[in-house]
């Protein structure tokens, strides 16, 4: 058997070939992110054994800068596992005592972590997962641009207009970004009205902003703290971030329904494999999961977008490791003290189901008898969501593995037997 290892980049990689004798048959194999660079490397493998099932070729899951030259080796028929990065971080500091790293050092370490077999294989998703994933992440960064770009307007509306939100709860409602429009600052106001402030509501449907209101607002703008330093450069920036969220708001709403278009059409849905003997579809799991109260398609896409298959998981505790639902642990001696959820896991998953365990808290009557059980027992709130959100990524397991739809009766049954 032969081992290969890649330290993957974005510009290139480097490979080296490993023997059973832990010699070096190739080492500082340049592969430039180009095809013929990668059927040179292809003819290289060939030259040293045409045998493909005599390699075993290893990388780091490192962003997707992976996925071209892992399915061009996949489709060649080349055995290819993916490496946690964590993992040969810890191998090589291990192996050498110390902390080094450079490429030609990574890819020997992969190599040999390889031929060890201490290593977890890591999951690359079929074409439909990486289109789940594709849109969920790119509505996550915009999600995240909005949240940026949202603080720094109440940042400057705490200096130009810090009494603005006595009136306006929440500015970044309708009414509240189209009078920041009109007026971005306080000292804005200068040469306005009651009557001219409420024409700005004019068009709204739905609002309830009144003269007293508009009033109340006038009269505190011209009572403001704010002394007007810097106001014309103040209302740019504030104006700048404004024109932001819109566009990033419309482009939400657009991914977000690319997101459910992908869900709902079964024309586009690509069947995989749940058994041996059955074959569904994932318009079919989708449905069966929204049967879960408290469950909504945005909880569903991230689970799906960052898991993957779920039905890969050996068991519902495999699950709930992969998300990283699970405590920290200090133990020593007769001392044992757990502390805060794990840092490591899927992030974005584990943060969907988290806040789906609060709206099943409201909505769901079985997992709200489950939080408010822990609760009485004197368990933390936080700590009564996290058992709910355990519970839940146990049932969204069950019902991904068995594609049946959510049964309270059987689900909680079970659980009450298994305590007894």
């Amino acid at each position: 058997m032969k081992y290969v290892g890649i330290d993957i980049a974005k510009n290139f990689d480097i490979a080296c070939v490993l023997d059973e004798d832990n010699s070096l048959i190739t080492r500082n194999y340049r592969i430039n992110s180009e095809f013929t660079d990668f059927d040179m490397f292809y003819r290289m493998l060939e030259s040293i054994d045409q045998d493909k099932s005599q390699f075993l070729i290893g990388m780091e899951a490192t962003g997707l800068l992976f996925e071209n030259l892992y399915l061009f080796l996949k489709n060649l028929g080349y055995s290819v596992v993916l490496l946690n990065p964590y993992q040969t971080t810890k191998f090589r500091e291990m192996d050498t005592m110390k902390y080094v790293k450079n490429d030609n050092i990574d890819s020997q370490m992969i190599a040999a972590l390889l031929k060890s077999g201490r290593y977890a294989k890591g999951f690359v998703s079929e074409d439909i997962y990486q289109a789940i994933k594709s849109l969920y992440r790119h509505k996550a960064t915009l999600t995240q641009e909005m949240k940026n770009a949202k603080r720094q307007v109440s940042t400057s509306l705490a200096v130009v207009f810090p009494e603005f939100e006595r009136i306006m709860k929440d500015p970044f409602s309708v009414s509240g970004m189209a009078l920041l429009e009109k007026y971005p600052t306080a000292k804005h106001y200068k040469g306005a009205s009651p009557q001219r402030i409420l024409k700005v509501f004019r068009n709204i449907k739905g609002n309830n902003f009144n003269l007293q209101k508009a009033g109340e607002l006038y009269d505190l703008a011209t009572t403001t703290i704010y002394q007007g330093n810097a106001k014309d450069e103040r209302a740019y920036v504030i104006l700048s971030n404004l024109r932001r969220i819109r566009f990033l708001k419309e482009e939400i709403e657009q991914c977000e329904s690319q997101m459910f278009t992908l869900l709902n059409e079964s024309e586009q849905a690509v069947s995989i494999s749940i058994s041996k003997e059955d074959e569904v579809y994932i318009a079919d799991l989708v449905d069966n999961l929204r049967s879960i109260d408290g469950v909504s398609d945005k909880t569903i896409f991230a689970v799906l977008s960052e898991c993957g298959d779920i039905a890969r998981f050996k068991s519902g505790q495999s699950f709930i490791g992969f998300l990283g639902l699970y405590p920290t642990l200090h133990q020593s001696g007769n001392t044992t003290r757990y502390g805060r959820l794990a840092k490591r896991g899927a992030k974005l998953a584990k943060m969907a189901i988290y806040q789906a365990a609060v709206a099943c808290v409201r909505h769901n009557a079985e997992l709200k008898k489950v939080y408010l059980d822990k609760k009485s027992s004197g368990r933390a709130p936080k700590e009564c969501i996290v058992v709910v959100a355990r519970k839940l990524a146990m049932i969204i397991y069950s019902i991904y593995k068995n594609n049946t739809p959510y049964n309270p009766a059987r689900v909680f049954s079970t659980q009450a037997s298994l305590s007894h």
